[in-house]
């Protein structure tokens, strides 16, 4: 949505009704609303892409956006009403201790393995792992069905990868992912490769030397950007972005397949 042009980005978040993700409001209503805007919104962004779709797809995509969406703020909402229920505990503690002092105030209050799973709330793995499968499904949801224009290279790849490609393909400094910090994946940059992966998450914190299975890739690259390029003698070059080890394994696989070959 930041990438569209500033118009057309307050345009469209004008027109997403407060209450979309409403479950006693009208789904109807406010699915052919927001698909008619949508697709006004479409047309003067990039004609062409508008063109390439059925108005069908425009109504089942609000509706399924929709959908998710109510599904999201159910979990965010569960997480909310969770850290309540948590501040009131601690001031009921609180309460119970205020009459203690040294040693035994100190003993009170000293974390227990309780108290440290409490602390952990907002990273608890049960929410965020709810949350990713929530969004994979819609990613999956759009993968689904064939492709809208015949004999295009670019989609083609794209149906070509593999299933757990966001976990494997080779990263570049400056792709954006999301990383594994501590049980729950959050937005990052990658920042730096290496003896591993770098990255820079969305609030400047940094981690460092992250496994490749710890970095999750949002956007597939271009078949021009992920494949391997050719030195001129009918030999691959390795792509780019690959850590050290990963370029050991690529060099090994090629060996062995340019035995193969007689080369």
């Amino acid at each position: 949505v930041n990438l569209l042009p500033k118009d057309g980005r307050e345009d469209l978040m004008e027109n997403l009704p407060l209450d979309f993700l409403d479950e006693s409001s009208d789904g109807s209503a406010l699915i052919d609303r927001v698909t008619s805007e949508a697709m006004r919104i479409s047309q003067v962004v990039d004609q062409t892409s508008y063109a390439l779709v059925p108005s069908s797809v425009w109504r089942e995509t609000v509706q399924r956006i929709r959908a998710q969406g109510m599904e999201l703020l159910e979990i965010h909402r569960d997480m909310y009403l969770a850290a309540i229920d948590e501040g009131r505990e601690r001031k009921a503690e609180e309460a119970m201790t205020a009459h203690l002092k040294g040693d035994a105030l100190a003993r009170a209050r000293a974390l227990t393995p309780e108290k440290i799973q409490r602390l952990s709330l907002f990273r608890v793995q049960k929410y965020f792992e709810t949350i990713t499968k929530t969004k994979d499904s819609l990613l999956h949801w759009t993968k689904e069905g064939e492709n809208i224009t015949s004999g295009d290279t670019e989609s083609s790849s794209s149906s070509s990868l593999p299933d757990d490609w966001e976990y494997t393909l080779p990263l570049k400094v400056g792709d954006q992912v999301e990383a594994d910090l501590g049980g729950a994946f959050f937005p990052a940059t990658v920042s730096k490769i290496g003896n591993g992966y770098d990255v820079k998450f969305f609030d400047g914190d940094v981690m460092n030397g992250l496994e490749r299975n710890m970095i999750k890739l949002l956007v597939p690259p271009s078949s021009s950007a992920s494949a391997a390029s050719s030195d001129g003698n009918g030999r691959e070059e390795p792509p780019p972005g690959l850590t050290k080890k990963e370029l050991k394994r690529w060099r090994k696989k090629q060996e062995k397949k340019n035995d193969k070959k007689g080369f």
